[in-house]
């Protein structure tokens, strides 16, 4: 009687295509505090581009270029909003993605605790001034996605060359199985 193979469930793995909808949140959250970091820069043109849009015509460009070269003049005052605001959604952004990939995937902090440590330094890297224009959420976000992928891939080859042996295994007994009833059956029919 040919015995049941283990029938285990194959390991969960991780692709790229199931990670990009938690990247691009985090290219997203980056570039917000890209923007806000650099505020100083960005303020003065989105002001303009808000005035001018506001008033139609002629007029409304003049008065958005007005509107921009003034806020230049404010520019102490735009770069302090610029900071906090990018210190704000750093902190979102971190929060957001950290309560998506524990809610999510909590593998990616289960098989590698060094992914938490490397997690927590995104935000404090996010959160320092103008430091916190680099992308550190996304890189990290990269990391760790990178390394559970591959970890999980190994685990999944695994898997299939243990189901492959067992298989195999499997099928020698099966053979051995029918040559011994085939041997009992010639065995009986000379009798």
């Amino acid at each position: 009687m040919p015995q049941k193979r283990n029938s285990q469930e194959p390991p969960p793995a991780m692709t790229w295509a199931k990670a990009s909808p938690v990247l691009v949140l985090c290219i997203i959250f980056d570039a917000l505090r890209f923007m806000f970091n650099q505020f100083w820069f960005f303020g003065p043109v989105l002001i303009g581009i808000g005035t001018s849009a506001v008033i139609d015509g002629a007029v409304g460009k003049v008065a958005g270029v007005i509107a921009g070269g003034a806020s230049v003049l404010g520019a102490p005052e735009l770069q302090v909003f610029g900071i906090v605001m990018a210190m704000a959604v750093g902190l979102f952004g971190w929060l957001t993605i950290g309560l998506l990939l524990i809610t999510t995937n909590t593998r990616i902090f289960k098989e590698n605790a060094g992914n938490a440590l490397w997690f927590i330094a995104s935000l404090g890297i996010s959160e320092i001034p103008f430091i916190g224009a680099l992308p550190a959420l996304t890189g990290t976000v990269l990391k760790m996605y990178g390394t559970q992928i591959k970890k999980e891939k190994r685990a999944l080859k695994q898997y299939e060359q243990q189901q492959a042996t067992e298989r195999l295994q499997e099928q020698k007994q099966q053979a051995a199985e029918l040559m011994q009833v085939r041997a009992a059956q010639l065995a009986q029919d000379e009798i």
